[in-house]
């Protein structure tokens, strides 16, 4: 019996359907994800990374500023190499890098500290750094004003 194909534009452009139907579902999912669970526990998911400074910041192609983030010299224990723990971020990750709420803050505190911060996309990731290339204001010009101080988060 032979087997019925698509004609290649109708192939593409149910695939083109699927695939941004799946991409608005992971949107969706990662709002709120993002909007309702405490970094830590984003951390233990593997979906953050915790207690971050800023190491440096440099040019990038296309004039993009990068920052180095390593983990904070506060919480790297002697002997240690300071890498960073297991997690999943990768190249090519949207990232928010954002100010870390301090443990006493109260829920509103970490709630408002949540959607604060500078986004950008990871461009490398290493055992002990991720290097994020910040996104443009609305100015046109790069967001490192927006990189809080301090302990940070992606």
């Amino acid at each position: 019996m032979p087997s019925k194909s698509l004609p290649p534009a109708a192939f593409f452009n149910a695939l083109l359907t699927l695939v941004s139907i799946e991409q608005d579902t992971e949107i969706a999912e990662t709002a709120l994800l993002l909007s309702s669970a405490h970094p830590t526990t984003l951390s233990r998911a593997g979906l953050a990374i915790l207690n971050l400074a800023t190491e440096s910041v440099k040019t990038g192609l296309g004039g993009r500023t990068v920052v180095e983030l390593v983990l904070d010299s506060a919480v790297v224990a002697k002997g240690s190499k300071g890498e960073l723990s297991e997690h999943g971020i990768r190249t090519g990750d949207i990232v928010r890098v954002g100010e870390m709420p301090k443990g006493s803050s109260k829920k509103k505190e970490v709630a408002e500290l949540t959607g604060k911060g500078v986004e950008g996309v990871v461009v490398r990731v290493g055992e002990r750094a991720v290097w994020v290339a910040l996104g443009k204001d609305g100015s046109g010009g790069d967001d490192v004003e927006g990189v809080p101080d301090g302990k940070l988060w992606v």
